[in-house]
């Protein structure tokens, strides 16, 4: 029976995606700070004088220059304007503003991942700009030497992407999904990382719990607020405390705490749902941001829908507010749509009811937005 430690998993991700592509596409803005998402050039006169930026949205994607500056994804666009403006204040260069062509990062994925799926059958997208592959190892070959290969192999795809599509990425090796997906984030950008099943508790021990998968700032602060700040101080947590903060999500902490993951790295081909998710770095209640975000998901699910020349009947709007309290609310149309307008429709129609009493009588401030299609119709 294979164990555990006998698997090699291998996470891909994409650096700075959508900003890589347009330094790319624009080579006379290599260097600068580059920053996509919305227009944030709208300014309106402000007391004393000074402009203050009204464009509405969020940071998509900002490149590391751009980070520099405190920009990050997520952030509304009118917070990164501001930042940048105080970046070049202190001499920094000025920020590049890209609206976003998700139709072409939507082809510029589809050639990454046709590279990254040569290199083995058991391959799995895991996003727009990241893929898992596993390799099978040999039981004739000892695991350290499939552990060598799997960094040369790791090599030659950073090499291939980088040669047919002037992108870079970063690699993490491990012995399951999550441990990969942690390693990958390490060294960034172009970064390549190996942890040995031996070296897991090692590696994770002395991050801070943010750097599990699905922990974001809310959890966050109340793990900080019980002094618990890193991955060895969260492992001294019982699986019953967690559970009882948590929920079921307690008992995933728990394990993602200790390395361990037991998911399989496959490709799903019968797809029944396809949906897309947006987790705020703050709680919030802004109409705009809101409405902003549902637009954004609902021109991602739409493109993604059209890459597996997929229509939907069903829309799903998943809500996930202060208190980790999820709802979800779903509309079935009389037939098969494959539009982002109607996505968008829909999707504003359910998330209205909840910036009123109609479905949050408290008002409480929203954590996470997803929007979900299913009833899925081929139309090959």
């Amino acid at each position: 029976m294979e164990k555990a430690s006998d698997r090699v998993v291998l996470h891909i991700d994409l650096d700075a995606f959508f900003a890589a592509v347009e330094e790319r596409d624009h080579p006379a803005f290599r260097g600068f700070p580059v920053v996509v998402g919305a227009d944030p050039k709208a300014v309106r006169a402000a007391p004393r004088g000074e402009l203050r930026p009204t464009g509405r949205g969020v940071v998509s994607t900002a490149n590391y220059a751009a980070r520099k500056y405190g920009v990050h994804s997520a952030q509304p666009i009118s917070k990164a304007w501001q930042l940048c403006k105080e970046g070049e204040a202190k001499g920094g260069k000025p920020c590049i503003f890209f609206e976003g062509n998700f139709e072409k990062y939507g082809r510029e994925s589809t050639k990454v991942m046709a590279i990254i799926r040569t290199y083995s059958e058991n391959f799995e997208q895991a996003g727009i700009d990241e893929a898992y592959i596993e390799l099978n190892p040999n039981d004739q070959t000892p695991m350290t030497k499939w552990r060598k290969k799997a960094t040369q192999v790791a090599k030659e795809i950073k090499r291939q992407i980088k040669q047919q599509t002037k992108l870079i990425c970063s690699i993490g090796i491990g012995p399951n999904k999550l441990v990969a997906k942690i390693a990958s984030d390490f060294k960034k950008p172009d970064g390549l990382t190996v942890v040995p099943p031996e070296k897991v508790q090692e590696f994770l021990d002395p991050m801070p719990v943010l750097k599990i998968p699905g922990i974001g700032p809310k959890a966050n602060l109340l793990f900080e607020k019980r002094g618990i700040r890193t991955v060895a101080a969260l492992r001294k947590i019982s699986r019953d405390n967690l559970i009882a903060w948590f929920g079921k999500w307690g008992e995933g902490i728990y394990t993602a705490a200790r390395g361990k993951d037991n998911r399989p790295v496959r490709e799903f081909h019968e797809t029944k749902s396809i949906g897309r998710e947006h987790t705020f770095d703050e709680d919030t209640f802004d109409a705009q941001e809101l409405i902003a975000t549902i637009k954004k998901l609902a021109a991602m699910v739409a493109r993604d829908t059209k890459e597996e020349n997929i229509s939907f009947r069903t829309i799903e709007l998943k809500i996930r507010s202060e208190g980790f309290i999820t709802k979800t609310r779903a509309k079935t149309l009389p037939q098969a749509e494959k539009s982002t307008a109607v996505l968008e429709r829909v999707g504003m129609a359910l998330l209205l009811p909840f910036l009123d009493r109609r479905e949050n009588p408290q008002h409480k401030k929203i954590r996470l937005l997803g929007l979900r299609v299913s009833n899925l119709v081929s139309y090959k």
